[in-house]
């Protein structure tokens, strides 16, 4: 089977999802899917990925479903299937307020996570390539100054450093915009340092 690729280089998961409920439906198996990372961003048009990142009960049949399915549109990487739950070890998985439903079939549900809730797990890791999606997200959907977004995220459980929320500002707006900022709010920034 051939993935289809769509004209942004997307690879457009939905008929993964169908093949995967078809081999779940005939093992008479339910999963639940609630997708972070890579994949919530492709849903928002911030960029594409390869392989979807997920809360769900592994188990091993599960496993050899994915692997199977994965096999089939020639998504598996040797050393990580399509679709993991790898997540879960960083990561607690988000209250349902934080998801909500993008496919429903049969013996699949797939949910994702919302970009909030998706900025505060990516600023949580701060690996670079997170620091580097949060700036994309906060470039194009994000009138929030740090000072408003840092509460919202520690409301939601994060323990968030406002040196990492900065430097994806960073990665946002520019070098300039962290200059003026750091000058703009010396004494607000003193709490925190």
């Amino acid at each position: 089977m051939k993935i289809q690729n769509l004209s942004s280089g997307q690879i457009d998961f939905e008929p993964v999802f169908k093949r995967l409920n078809d081999e779940l439906s005939q093992i008479d198996i339910s999963l639940e899917l609630v997708c972070a990372g890579g994949y919530v961003l492709q849903l928002h048009g911030y960029r594409a990925t390869m392989d979807i990142d997920a809360f769900y009960n592994s188990t091993a049949e599960i496993d050899s479903v994915i692997r199977k399915v994965g096999d089939e549109f020639g998504i598996n990487r040797p050393d990580e299937l399509w679709l993991n739950g790898s997540i879960s070890n960083m990561n607690a998985k988000p209250p349902a307020a934080h998801y909500k439903l993008v496919h429903r079939f049969s013996n699949l549900e797939v949910s994702a996570v919302d970009i909030p809730y998706l900025v505060g797990m990516k600023l949580a890791s701060g690996r670079e390539q997170d620091l580097i999606d949060v700036g994309t997200i906060l470039k194009h959907d994000n009138n929030q100054e740090p000072f408003e977004l840092l509460p919202e995220l520690i409301s939601m459980g994060f323990q968030i450093d406002i040196s990492g929320l900065l430097d994806a500002y960073e990665k946002a707006h520019g070098m300039k915009w962290l200059e003026d900022f750091y000058k703009n709010n010396e004494s607000k920034l003193q709490k925190y340092f």
